[in-house]
């Protein structure tokens, strides 16, 4: 079993999305929704409508990124990949097995599933682009192995 543990770690890659990329974006789209929000309140309210409007959901933003703050990441392996891109995103696993056809795009990677069809894309926006290359070459790398009876 020790043995099986040591040949997967060898075939496993691991990026680490930084925080930068991860939250950035999804916080100025809250900001501008917060002011929105609080601008509706003010036009009813006046100052005081504004002010707790403000209030309540920057204490709710502030809340809801305590309690789903956590590690940003992309892994791949034989048996799938893995990943949880932003704080908005919850942990995604999606195991080869599932998996139709893959398609390589500039900055997203859509995998297609086995049965419904259904597309799954995940955006390398968050990598850099040498790290988005080594992922789409190492998940080929993967594919084509399965295709043809290397990997059990």
């Amino acid at each position: 079993m020790a043995h099986e543990q040591q040949k997967s770690l060898k075939s496993n890659k691991r990026f680490t999305i930084p925080i930068s990329k991860a939250l950035i974006p999804q916080a100025i789209v809250y900001f501008i929704i917060v002011q929105i929000i609080g601008a509706f309140h003010y036009d009813i309210f006046g100052w005081a409508g504004y002010a707790i409007s403000e209030g309540v959901l920057i204490a709710f933003g502030i809340w809801y990124y305590l309690a789903k703050k956590g590690e940003f990441f992309i892994e791949v392996d034989e048996e799938g990949i893995r990943w949880r891109a932003g704080i908005l995103s919850p942990y995604k696993n999606l195991p080869w097995k599932f998996v139709q056809r893959i398609d390589y795009l500039v900055y997203e990677i859509n995998f297609m599933l086995k049965e419904t069809a259904q597309v799954v894309s995940f955006g390398t926006s968050g990598l850099k682009e040498a790290e988005a290359e080594e992922l789409k070459q190492f998940i080929s790398d993967i594919i084509a192995k399965r295709q043809n009876g290397l990997s059990d």
